[in-house]
């Protein structure tokens, strides 16, 4: 079965080759990937990904999810599901205007100032958890316009912790 998804604004179809209640592998472009998973709760995720342990986080945003693995957030969409198939709904379900952390933690760097000017993908916040830390990442680029957190706090999932402006309306 294929399924087409937009990881990153980029579209990608991901073909599940086969599968049992154990293994699933799949095929995305030439790379074909063998993974087992088990829910740790309702965001987090242990997978085995070629051999290879992972945690992944993710949280739905709008028609879509986030999924966080080593630090790095991807924004996956399905371009079957119907609220895709209208723009304008699209634009009002898509990236939050704000920068959250994807489970309870400790802010152990700020990387930015208010007033400054951020690419997409430009770290923003450091945040530990679990003994990792995680680079919270600008969505889209923009402006920072407020900063609401500083090092050592503690901080939840839905915290607003930068607030970005967004330079094109994308």
């Amino acid at each position: 079965m294929d399924y087409h998804l937009k990881i990153n604004e980029e579209p990608v179809t991901v073909s599940v080759i086969q599968g049992d209640e154990n293994t699933t592998r799949i095929a995305i472009g030439d790379r074909v990937y063998d993974v087992t998973g088990t829910r740790m709760d309702s965001h987090r995720i242990h997978m085995w990904i070629n051999g290879k342990g992972e945690n992944a986080f993710v949280e739905r945003n709008g028609s879509g999810k986030n999924i966080i693995i080593n630090g790095s957030c991807h924004t996956v969409d399905d371009m079957d599901h119907p609220s895709l198939t209208s723009k304008s709904r699209k634009k009002s379900m898509g990236i939050p205007d704000s920068v959250t952390p994807p489970m309870p933690s400790l802010v152990v760097a700020v990387l930015v100032a208010e007033g400054a000017s951020v690419v997409k993908g430009q770290g923003l916040v450091v945040v530990s958890a679990m003994k990792m830390e995680t680079t919270l990442a600008a969505p889209y680029d923009g402006i920072v316009k407020e900063i609401r957190t500083a090092i050592g706090e503690k901080v939840n999932p839905g915290d607003v912790l930068v607030e970005i402006e967004r330079l094109n309306n994308e």
